[in-house]
């Protein structure tokens, strides 16, 4: 079947104003950025809009876009060689996508719910890490937290249960939001139960007796599909084992 490309809406430059009201921008790699220096920077944007499942790029298509994230949900995924879905993780707002040195891109980039994006050309951005040089800086430093983000999803993929998987997903959630300024309690769930069973590894049946465990036990209370209170964070993570 042919690629089919990606929707997009709401795609234009921008100047300088629009970085400096960005919510995301104190998250992402602008936030290191001088307002003079910002808005050499924003010359070189296309501010991109996806709605609800909408692809920003395929797995192996050649990588010659970066992406920062201001607002929404972004879904990454590989197909495996059984032809079962694997998601690899899920980007929120102030998280930034592709800047490495492989020439496609390793995973499927969709929007969750629909995602708001800054798109750069790899040429460009590389131009820009030298002439800015705390661009670079702070993209060192989002690597970084990719790497731990990889290794706690390792950590949650070797939980012995699937409930300790699920409690596991729960608390890096609430703890993302919270460090990004956000609530962290309740968690707010912008991806699909599928999404979840595809992210942990397992089942989607498994995914539902989980959230019912869970909230028999006390832990947590599900107000709604995308609303998940957690009614004891420390008896969670205990749980979860994840501190």
């Amino acid at each position: 079947m042919a690629k089919q490309p990606a929707r997009q809406s709401d795609k234009f430059s921008f100047d300088v104003s629009r970085c400096l009201i960005c919510s995301a921008r104190n998250l992402n790699m602008c936030g290191a950025l001088e307002p003079e220096e910002l808005a050499k920077l924003s010359g070189m944007a296309r501010c991109e809009t996806f709605g609800s499942g909408d692809v920003l790029f395929h797995e192996g298509d050649k990588a010659t876009s970066v992406y920062n994230i201001t607002d929404g949900a972004v879904r990454l995924s590989t197909t495996l060689k059984s032809g079962r879905r694997q998601v690899i993780g899920f980007l929120f707002s102030g998280d930034f996508i592709g800047f490495s040195d492989r020439n496609e891109y390793p995973w499927t980039g969709e929007a969750v719910r629909g995602a708001k994006v800054c798109r750069f050309s790899r040429g460009d951005l590389t131009r820009a890490t030298q002439e800015l040089p705390k661009i670079e800086h702070r993209l060192l430093e989002m690597a970084s937290a990719d790497i731990s983000a990889a290794q706690d999803h390792i950590t949650m993929l070797g939980q012995s249960s699937a409930a300790e998987k699920l409690s596991a997903f729960l608390v890096m959630l609430s703890r993302k939001a919270a460090t990004r300024g956000g609530s962290g309690n309740p968690v707010h769930l912008p991806m699909t139960r599928e999404d979840i069973a595809d992210y942990l590894g397992m089942a989607f049946e498994t995914i539902s007796r989980c959230f019912a465990r869970l909230e028999s036990e006390g832990l947590i209370t599900v107000e709604s599909i995308r609303v998940i209170r957690i009614n004891d964070m420390d008896a969670l993570a205990d749980f979860s084992d994840s501190r």
